[in-house]
């Protein structure tokens, strides 16, 4: 008799642990879902309440950790260049981003997105410290969103807003192309362990805007990836293309705050397409073999 009332004692236990657990991780579920409900209404503050939230309940979610990196990114990302934080503090808080996509990538190993969110927060430390100045990280870069596209992450918004396979060959596409292709030349790619390819960034942009066509930020950076290349290997055919692309975003919606900036920049670009290669949302960015030898 005492033995079977501790064997249902027992699995009375199992039974409330259990119940425990799936409401546990129906609170995160909620939680989360309010949270991305909210960022889709640009209402970050809010949005991180919610993930904050929903972190502290379920730590081991690693989707939990990239959907946190991406609050800060936007965050910033969302102010005008004369608006931004300083160095200093923008470089605090992209290693923050980075920060939250290795716990990311600690939970879970295989998760594109956690991948995605890596390189964006070194490839955003780069170019707020300079891509001269930060071509040890290249190749790490890189390879993040290279792993990241085999991953094949299928993370969309509803809003289409973030579409994280377009997202990753976006991120490609400006890395092709500020990246520079002298150091395509021994001794400098092996030292460097990867370089520039202008033609590779123009098929990468295409690649994600064939993901999400209405994207205004997609639809830019093809345009800065033609120009570029255009102007680089005499195509002029590919600078009408760019030139019809920015003035077309023009009548797309804007989703994001960002989407008027790139609606402002768009308009820079096609007052001077000479700032194409260099063209950063952040910042211009010095790309010549001078500058690099100058500062070495």
């Amino acid at each position: 008799m005492n033995m079977r009332l501790i064997f249902l004692c027992c699995i009375v236990c199992i039974s409330l642990t259990i119940s425990i657990v799936s409401a546990s991780e129906k609170s995160c579920d909620e939680l989360n879902a309010d949270s991305e409900n909210l960022w889709m209404e640009n209402k970050l503050s809010e949005s991180d309440t919610f993930l904050d939230e929903a972190i502290r309940i379920c730590p081991d979610r690693a989707d939990l950790y990239w959907r946190k990196a991406r609050t800060i990114f936007y965050r910033i990302e969302n102010l005008p260049r004369d608006k931004k934080p300083e160095k200093a503090e923008l470089l605090k808080s992209y290693q923050e981003v980075e920060a939250l996509a290795d716990r990311c990538i600690e939970l879970d190993g295989n998760n594109g997105s956690c991948m995605l969110w890596k390189g964006v927060a070194m490839g955003r430390r780069g170019t707020t410290q300079g891509v001269l100045k930060s071509l040890w990280m290249a190749e790490e870069v890189e390879g993040s969103w290279l792993k990241a596209i085999s991953l094949k992450p299928s993370y969309r918004s509803k809003d289409g807003y973030n579409n994280h396979f377009g997202d990753t060959h976006y991120a490609l596409g400006m890395f092709y192309r500020v990246v520079p292709e002298w150091l395509c030349h021994f001794p400098l790619k092996q030292i460097i362990g990867t370089c520039g390819d202008k033609e590779k960034s123009v098929d990468y942009q295409r690649k994600a805007l064939a993901c999400e066509p209405e994207r205004i930020g997609y639809n830019k950076e093809l345009a800065v990836s033609l120009l570029c290349h255009g102007q680089k290997y005499k195509r002029p055919e590919e600078i009408e293309e760019a030139k019809k692309l920015l003035n077309g975003l023009q009548s797309l919606p804007a989703v994001r705050p960002m989407d008027k900036i790139d609606k402002e920049h768009a308009k820079m670009l096609l007052d001077d397409i000479s700032i194409a290669c260099g063209y950063s949302r952040d910042k211009q960015q010095e790309l010549s073999k001078e500058a690099y030898d100058k500062n070495k």
